[in-house]
């Protein structure tokens, strides 16, 4: 593995319900990316959103590279595709990295997985897809998970996919809220960088 470089993976909901924070989250996000910029070593950046359909509108962007505002392309409707987009998400890095040398793999990976809903819309994975994959990258290859969600029991919800209640949390979707979400994230994210991401 490569010493010093840190992949995070972001499976973010971009339902219609998502809407009215929408601005909120691109904000904070890229007030999170920056901060993530200024930290030592290779930080590269993935981002899924879902709504009716999984989609990658970020591809592993080097931070130090690009300073463009990666969040232009998060849009917010439809319905809530969190399986399909999870699986896919987790499937597809997975196996890029897989054809990297090992010398190149990232040293950690963080999947963090966000939602203001529950699932009703995947047509491809079930919520056991979800916790089989989950359990594999934490078990196999030692990824970091974690699990924010609103509108619903988070604890309930991030362990009913193999996710420790310890890296769970729910957060209000309004401006304060998103603000919040992403300052649990980013302890997660130290916690990570720091060799700290036991997943119990």
């Amino acid at each position: 593995m490569k010493k010093d470089y840190t992949h995070i993976l972001i499976v973010l909901d971009a339902s219609g319900s998502m809407n009215s924070i929408q601005d909120d989250v691109k904000g904070s996000f890229n007030e999170f990316l920056k901060k993530q910029r200024e930290e030592p070593g290779k930080t590269v950046f993935d981002l899924y959103q879902f709504n009716d359909e999984a989609k990658r509108i970020v591809k592993s962007a080097d931070l130090a590279r690009f300073h463009d505002d990666l969040m232009a392309k998060y849009h917010c409707s439809g319905c809530t595709a969190l399986n399909d987009t999870v699986c896919t998400a987790i499937d597809t890095v997975g196996h890029e990295f897989a054809g990297m040398p090992e010398s190149e793999r990232p040293e950690h990976v963080l999947c963090v997985i966000i939602t203001d809903g529950l699932e009703n819309a995947s047509r491809e994975f079930s919520a056991k897809d979800v916790k089989d994959r989950i359990k594999h990258q934490q078990e196999v290859y030692n990824w970091a998970f974690q699990f924010l969600a609103a509108n619903q029991d988070a604890f309930a919800a991030g362990e009913s996919f193999g996710i420790s209640r310890n890296y769970c949390a729910n957060f209000v979707a309004d401006k304060v809220g998103v603000k919040e979400m992403c300052n649990m994230l980013y302890c997660r994210m130290d916690e990570v960088r720091h060799g700290k991401k036991k997943n119990k």
